[in-house]
């Protein structure tokens, strides 16, 4: 069995998860990065061994919506570690959508991915995490988009409030099992998904930084939400408590007007 402490982080090949997975191993984790694109991938594991001969990452090409991908890439970690101490499921898809640009084809992908590809890891995880006893910690990848539905979000604020909502479901029963259950609300975030917002977003962080006060969260307590930048997820929280005719009249200004469309898919 590895000494090392090992996490396995999905969507590992760009944004957030990617500089998780740099922070992680800089930080002297065992970190299996998984992600689609295995030219990433190869990228990153370079890039790190160059500047850190000691860091240990190691890619596994993974779609995370292949259930038999997905459970034997849980079956390496533990046939080569014997151990998982952290997962975060962490990919995710986002493009903006619009009324007059709808399409349910990217409800069903979005949701497939952001919420199926999450299930498929926790399907895949759970029976070895409980069976290995207390101690290990599993973070889902939700988003201060999942308090409210937000303009040009449809499909994306579903699907993070599903994963909010799932993780509010399991967690009183993984307390009882002793394993820490998390959810990550980022509000925005520099990133390839976060280029396509064709609107002003206030507090965007550095992908560094966000990051690094993830990585803080998943290590530092063991509340259940991880919330970066903080001042922007409560603002948003507050949104959630006002009645419906106020919360509109606060998003209509940020809502496409006619010509106005958003990017396309």
């Amino acid at each position: 069995m590895s000494e090392q402490k090992v996490v396995w982080i999905t969507g590992a090949s760009s944004g957030i998860g990617e500089a998780l997975a740099r922070v992680m191993a800089r930080n002297g984790w065992r970190v299996y990065a998984s992600a689609r694109r295995t030219d990433r991938l190869e990228a990153l594991t370079a890039e790190l061994t160059a500047e850190r001969p000691g860091a240990d990452l190691r890619p596994l090409v993974l779609d995370v919506t292949d259930r038999k991908a997905t459970a034997a890439a849980v079956a390496r970690i533990f046939e080569e570690s014997g151990r998982l101490d952290q997962a975060v499921l962490n990919a995710g898809i986002y493009w903006p959508q619009t009324a007059t640009t709808f399409r349910a084809d990217d409800v069903h992908e979005m949701f497939r991915v952001n919420v199926g590809g999450i299930a498929e890891g926790l399907e895949a995880i759970l029976p070895r995490m409980i069976a290995a006893g207390a101690g290990g910690r599993i973070c889902l990848m939700g988003s201060t988009a999942g308090y409210r539905g937000l303009p040009t979000a449809p499909a994306y604020s579903g699907t993070k409030a599903a994963v909010i909502a799932m993780g509010e479901s399991l967690k009183p029963e993984l307390d009882h099992l002793g394993l820490v259950l998390q959810v990550a609300c980022p509000g925005f975030v520099k990133s390839e998904a976060s280029e396509t917002n064709a609107f002003p977003m206030p507090m965007l962080m550095e992908t560094e930084d966000a990051a690094q006060a993830f990585y803080r969260g998943l290590t530092g307590h063991n509340r259940f939400e991880i919330t970066f930048p903080k001042a922007f997820a409560q603002i948003l929280k507050t949104t959630m408590s006002l009645p419906y005719w106020l919360f509109f009249a606060a998003m209509r200004p940020l809502a496409p007007k006619p010509g106005e469309d958003a990017a396309p898919k």
